[in-house]
């Protein structure tokens, strides 16, 4: 599953550890969600000038308020 979120509701892609920039662990909290399972796809963000791509997810609990969707 894939939804779009605002810039403005992640935190500053600078304080993020390389396996949340990546899509491996949640950019709120960190979890690891299951690729297909229960991880949320946050949208691709394309490289700027003074940034990388990153590729954001969320897990259930961050993007929902819960585990069972």
């Amino acid at each position: 599953m894939s939804i779009h979120v605002d810039e403005d509701l992640f935190p500053a892609v600078e304080t993020l550890t390389a396996e949340q920039r990546r899509g491996a662990a949640c950019v709120w909290c960190e979890a690891t969600p299951q690729p297909g399972i229960d991880d949320v796809d946050l949208g691709a963000r394309h490289a700027t000038r003074t940034g990388p791509a990153w590729f954001p997810r969320g897990c259930r609990r961050c993007c929902y308020g819960r585990d069972d969707q």
